[in-house]
């Protein structure tokens, strides 16, 4: 999980340090303004922990994304096409994501193993990686460095923060998502 985080840095870094040249000539037009939202697209699923952005193409032409590959489930299908379609620049997105009966079979298992049913496992895991979005989204946080978990909609965060006024914009972010009942801020105030 740790080397998904810093490869989502790396592509984060990269893509915050083409703008600073976009200044200088014109507007991204084309093919290199879909191969911006092409990164970018890529560089969403890398921050989720519900998609395998290996397993996910992503094809852009015209501002329309086309999704090709497998997920786990119908829930990750949606997840995937809804965070494309948050992609500023996109105009449409085609979905053609296939569900993956054997990662299905497995989602299920390990649901069963938590003492949660199917759906409740899908509903918590849909709340982490919606509050993560947010956290990650957020310029006021370093959501890279905060772990999100849900079970049975109360919400657990724990990393790093730099203070204490960013723990508790997460804690709030995270207490304004869909169904969240609770939120157990774990998080540790590091002024690195």
């Amino acid at each position: 999980m740790k080397t998904r985080y810093l490869v989502a840095a790396a592509l984060a870094a990269t893509l915050a340090i083409v703008p600073a040249f976009a200044g200088t000539s014109k507007p991204f037009e084309g093919a290199m303004k879909d191969a911006w939202i092409t990164g970018k697209v890529e560089a969403v699923y890398t921050l989720n922990e519900h998609l395998n952005p290996f397993a996910i193409a992503t094809d852009v032409d015209g501002g329309v994304v086309h999704l090709t590959g497998t997920v786990k489930n119908d829930i990750d299908r949606d997840l995937a096409g809804e965070l494309a379609k948050g992609i500023d620049g996109v105009v449409e997105v085609e979905n053609d994501l296939q569900i993956d009966e054997a990662q299905a079979g497995a989602a299920a298992d390990e649901a069963a193993g938590n003492g949660r049913d199917f759906g409740t496992w899908v509903d918590d895991a849909t709340t982490t990686a919606t509050v993560k979005s947010k956290l990650v989204s957020n310029g006021n946080i370093k959501g890279l460095q905060i772990d999100v978990d849900t079970k049975d909609d109360v919400v657990t965060l724990s990393g790093r923060v730099e203070t204490a006024e960013q723990s508790k914009l997460a804690e709030e972010l995270a207490r304004n998502t869909g169904d969240v009942k609770e939120v157990r801020n774990n998080l540790v105030v590091d002024p690195a």
